[in-house]
């Protein structure tokens, strides 16, 4: 595996990123008048290579995905760039004691980071719009991105085992 240069074994780690930032550009799934969820799924691929492979996921590629999103789901132009970029250099600062942590850690750092960027959402949102939109969505929203962050991080885990140009039994 070592063979092959690191831009070739990063193209599945580009590709998953890849499919959750099109996911992430589903509008939202309304279950009832009040609720509706839209979950930010390019979150999961921003938190896990921001901790383990920053270069995968530069600061310029999160900003077009979130405008991207922005674009298509028809939100205030910009929020989602913004927050993306802004976590992106929060997830750097802390990259260093996250990466030190056990996975319910980061798991417990990432359903804080759901919840918090939801809310803020909902909050630029309703006020810019002045429209009181139910909070119920915004939470149900970040708890159903943060439940499955277990998942998508044993594929991305894969992954990232790709890249390193190791095997399993070499990193131990």
């Amino acid at each position: 595996m070592a063979m092959f240069s690191f831009h070739l074994r990063a193209v599945p780690a580009v590709a998953i990123t890849f499919v959750f930032a099109v996911l992430s550009l589903v509008k939202g799934y309304e279950l009832s008048p009040l609720l509706t969820i839209q979950m930010l799924l390019i979150l999961h691929p921003l938190y896990y290579w921001g901790i383990f492979r920053p270069s995968l996921f530069p600061a310029w590629a999160a900003f077009l995905i979130g405008f991207a999103i922005d674009i298509r789901v028809g939100n205030l132009l910009g929020l989602n760039a913004f927050l993306l970029v802004m976590i992106q250099v929060l997830i750097g600062k802390q990259q260093r004691y996250l990466r030190g942590q056990p996975f319910a850690t980061q798991w417990t750092g990432f359903m804080l980071l759901c919840m918090a960027v939801e809310l803020i959402r909902w909050a630029i949102l309703s006020v810019l719009t002045m429209t009181p939109f139910p909070m119920t969505s915004a939470l149900v929203s970040g708890l159903c991105n943060a439940a499955l962050y277990p998942v998508t991080t044993l594929v991305m885990a894969m992954t990232h085992r790709l890249i390193s140009g190791h095997s399993y039994k070499e990193l131990q």
